[in-house]
């Protein structure tokens, strides 16, 4: 089966893992493209041609021995990348908070450019709070603590070590079942609800559609950021499974708990 879906994504273990999981549970096959760096590498990359040019022209220039994966033809393309407010880490002599204030901006940039993913020279952009690993913090796969998980941005450094103690990560990624994807993608709808209207609830599908966009979240998100230092933990790389199959034949409306 020839893929006519491609996945850009920032690492080369995590995310190429989780997708290929969900590719054979949905029996869609998936090509998968890591850049090996932050989306911070891609921004420069797209702001030095004003975001004016192809995407896979782009990713050709930094990783030219994949020519080959990215001159074929896809019907959709989606990009999933942490947040990574923080960056960079070492060498910026600015306090956090200028950094994490120009980051949000640079994001900001990027998720009123990325937008539609039957655009094959743009591309639809997934940005997970603060990281890929916030699929599997919750201790089960519909953890209704999961409303209150947030990260300071002090701490985001130590993410990955914090998530590790959680219940899920117990649990092998290519041991999920499509149902426990299911449960996580409703999870973080709710979370998405949560963020936007204090609730945690299933929001309607055109809620969704209207406040699941990359810049929609981001701006919720910078809000959180500026009132209280911290961020509100969500996974919207699990969106995409949503995204794809729409409320086509009442999907959206089915996803319970």
């Amino acid at each position: 089966m020839e893929s006519n879906i491609l996945i850009i994504v920032e690492g080369a273990k995590t995310e190429p893992a989780f997708f290929k999981r969900l590719s054979n549970l949905l029996n869609q096959k998936f090509e998968i493209y890591y850049l090996g760096t932050n989306i911070y590498t891609l921004y420069t990359r797209m702001k030095e041609i004003d975001f004016n040019g192809d995407l896979k022209a782009v990713l050709t220039e930094i990783h030219p021995e994949k020519r080959a994966v990215l001159s074929k033809k896809f019907a959709y393309t989606y990009l999933i990348f942490d947040c990574d407010a923080h960056h960079p880490k070492k060498i910026d002599t600015r306090n956090i908070n200028e950094i994490v204030r120009d980051n949000f901006t640079k994001l900001a940039e990027m998720a009123e450019y990325f937008v539609d993913e039957t655009d094959p020279s743009i591309g639809k952009l997934y940005i997970n709070y603060p990281m890929m690993e916030s699929y599997r913090d919750c201790d089960c796969f519909f953890d209704n603590q999961y409303a209150f998980a947030t990260i300071k941005i002090s701490d985001i450094s130590d993410y990955k070590n914090i998530v590790s103690k959680r219940g899920l990560c117990n649990v092998r990624i290519d041991n999920y079942t499509k149902e426990q994807f299911l449960l996580l993608s409703l999870q973080n709808i709710y979370k998405l609800n949560k963020i936007i209207f204090n609730d945690w609830a299933k929001m309607s599908y055109d809620e969704y559609l209207q406040y699941s966009t990359a810049i929609e979240l981001l701006l919720a998100e910078r809000n959180i950021v500026n009132s209280n230092s911290e961020m509100a933990v969500i996974n919207t790389s699990l969106f995409l499974i949503i995204d794809y199959y729409g409320n086509k034949n009442g999907f959206y409306d089915s996803l319970n708990v």
